[in-house]
């Protein structure tokens, strides 16, 4: 009886399932991620750098604080000087999803968005981290071709219910004769 019941559901696999057929093979995303937990301020700036040549928009946005609940500080944005007057005065972080996907959309597939830190400074201190540095952004855009974008910029950062690092407070400042990121954001933004 033993031997008869091992038959039968030997039997009853091998014919009742498809364990033997081939399947369709899965193909592999487009979607490119590099993003790591934040568990330092360096790490939000990596990651940041790492959004824009995966283009990834999902990564992008979680450098940023989203508020309530996760953290107690909904994300601000200071435009530079030159476009201050002309930028939008309800900016927030859907604003900033808005733009970053615009971007992504109207950039050569083939050619990464490059985006460079110098100077840079960490202030860290009891409940948040102060950023400063310079930046150089290459952008190749599908209707002028290959754009540079400098500046400086201030994040503050601060760490959410999770105890990640996020960017809670963005100040962008032109340079002299350079289109500062502020006017990347408002071209792409529209």
């Amino acid at each position: 009886m033993k031997i008869f019941l091992q038959i039968s559901t030997l039997v009853f696999l091998l014919i009742g399932c498809d364990i033997f057929e081939t399947r369709d093979p899965e193909f592999p995303s487009n979607t490119r991620s590099s993003y790591k937990t934040p568990v330092v301020p360096d790490d939000v700036i990596e990651n940041l750098i790492n959004s824009f040549s995966d283009k990834n928009s999902d990564d992008y946005k979680k450098n940023f604080a989203l508020g309530p609940p996760l953290v107690n500080r909904d994300f601000f944005y200071l435009p530079s000087g030159n476009v201050l007057s002309i930028f939008p005065n309800d900016w927030n972080i859907d604003s900033e999803f808005q733009y970053f996907n615009n971007l992504v959309t109207r950039t050569s597939e083939d050619l990464p968005i490059v985006l460079t830190f110098s100077n840079e400074f960490f202030d860290l201190r009891a409940d948040s981290s102060i950023y400063t540095a310079d930046y150089f952004f290459t952008v190749a855009d599908l209707t002028v071709g290959t754009r540079i974008f400098e500046g400086s910029l201030k994040f503050t950062m601060v760490t959410d219910i999770n105890a990640a690092w996020v960017i809670c407070y963005w100040e962008d400042v032109a340079k002299t004769g350079s289109t500062s990121w502020s006017e990347l954001k408002i071209e792409f933004y529209l």
